[in-house]
């Protein structure tokens, strides 16, 4: 069974991830770009490395005339395991690209939270959602010397998720009882009693002026 909450949540979560797209769509579209050409440019690098290195390195010692210097059986066991060596530099320049680009994207990442969110878009959020959900941006939303921005707008679509209203509602209602509690109760103060004993047979005692 739907119930309006529920309705209502669905409705946000909706507006909230659409907002969300919109806004990062073009950052996406960089890293993916940026990320799929570094890795072609990785591969055919790799590639080249282990394809060539033998040429290359038969091609250097001859060169240098180490093929002379070094002898023949030197040079033997050097071509042997030359394979190894180019593996081990293909190897290091594949950690090395795959380590710079985790950072970019870890820096681009956190370049896009911090993005602002334009004016437009706000007044969009706040004419579409609900009053829940405008309550839960408004909690993640804690300095609000500083604009909103995509990384709050990401925060209120997990704690909407999360159901953070709940515990909103909670917690205020367990604020109020606890300010009653801590409420001074305010008490009748007591009639003093009558210092002239009650005459016998329950009449007054009579005074001066009856």
């Amino acid at each position: 069974m739907i119930t309006p909450n529920t309705a209502n949540t669905r409705k946000d979560v909706y507006l909230l991830g659409n907002t969300l797209l919109r806004l990062g769509l073009p950052r996406l579209i960089i890293r993916l770009a940026v990320t799929l050409s570094v890795l072609a440019l990785l591969l055919y690098c790799v590639q080249g490395i282990l394809a060539r290195g033998k040429a290359w390195l038969e091609f250097s010692l001859h060169i240098s005339g180490l093929n002379d210097i070094l002898g023949k059986t030197v040079i033997d066991f050097v071509m042997q395991y030359q394979k190894f060596f180019w593996w081990l530099i293909a190897a290091l320049l594949v950690l090395f690209v795959l380590s710079g680009l985790m950072s970019w994207l870890k820096a681009s990442v956190k370049r896009g939270r911090a993005a602002l969110v334009p004016l437009g878009e706000i007044r969009k959020l706040c004419g579409g959602l609900s009053q829940e959900a405008l309550d839960v941006l408004d909690w993640v939303w804690r300095d609000k010397s500083n604009p909103v921005t995509i990384g709050n707008i990401q925060a209120t679509l997990t704690q909407l998720r999360s159901g953070r209203q709940r515990k909103l509602d909670l917690a205020r209602a367990q604020k109020l009882e606890l300010e009653l509690a801590l409420t001074p109760k305010t008490s009748t103060p007591a009639t003093a009693p009558s210092d002239t004993p009650p005459a016998p047979g329950g009449q007054r005692e009579p005074t001066l002026l009856a």
